[in-house]
């Protein structure tokens, strides 16, 4: 036992010494869902998701620069229906800036249609091969405009029917990819899928699950974050 203390002790310490300790990319093969339509969800406490541009180095905290997200739109929903994203792009008040300004594009897309969600690939926790399965819908970049910063942009509307739909999930799947493209920054953003373009308005029974998971903790001391595996028939251990 008291090994084992010295052995957490030495790795709190080797923790507080590394800038990953803000920036944390989090990796198992189960899927991490949210039964909200907000990501991060309130009872997650961590701040933002996090994506760095393809210059970033391994400090700021991100492996691949690319994360995927899916939502699904309950089958008893049909109205058109929007994804917004908090302060999307790279300019200041909630970003990593590494030099004086930034100089990073992030680039959203969402896409839907048949193997947007059951592709293989999509569900992977790497960005390589068909990844970007299914319809591409929508999709839009972002530098450092300053008309974004600490605002929402609304993406849509969408028709629930262009996603995928799937009999587990009970409704059609969507996915919404985060890419960093050129720079070396770091962008912090957050979704909401709603009913609304001005506002967030959560849908009735909609979801939200990623298998990998890139973000920021609060910066406190002694602050807890949370994630929540979703659990079926098939996970055997964890």
């Amino acid at each position: 036992m008291k090994s084992q203390n010295l052995s957490m002790k030495k790795l709190k310490s080797k923790i507080q010494n590394n800038k990953l300790v803000l920036n944390l990319l989090f990796i198992l093969l189960i899927q991490f869902t949210v039964n909200c339509q907000e990501v991060p969800g309130k009872e997650q406490k961590f701040t933002s998701l996090f994506t760095t541009g393809q210059d970033a180095g391994l400090g700021l905290g991100d492996d691949d620069h690319s994360q995927v997200y899916f939502f699904v739109v309950p089958s008893s929903y049909t109205k058109p229906f929007y994804l917004r994203i908090y302060d999307p792009e790279i300019s200041g008040t909630n970003d990593v800036i590494v030099k004086k300004k930034a100089n990073t594009t992030t680039k959203f897309s969402i896409y839907g249609g048949k193997e947007s969600y059951t592709n293989k690939d999509a569900r992977a926790i790497n960005p390589i091969g068909n990844y970007k399965s299914g319809v591409l819908l929508q999709s839009k970049s972002f530098s450092n405009e300053t008309q974004y910063n600490d605002k929402w942009h609304a993406m849509g509307p969408l028709n629930p029917k262009e996603g995928e739909f799937d009999k587990e999930l009970k409704g059609y799947v969507f996915k919404i990819i985060c890419e960093g493209n050129v720079g070396d920054d770091g962008n912090l953003y957050s979704y909401f899928f709603s009913s609304e373009s001005n506002k967030n308005e959560a849908i009735e029974g909609g979801n939200s699950f990623a298998y990998e998971i890139s973000f920021r903790l609060i910066d406190e001391l002694n602050s807890k974050s949370h994630v929540y595996p979703f659990l079926n028939s098939n996970i055997v251990s964890v």
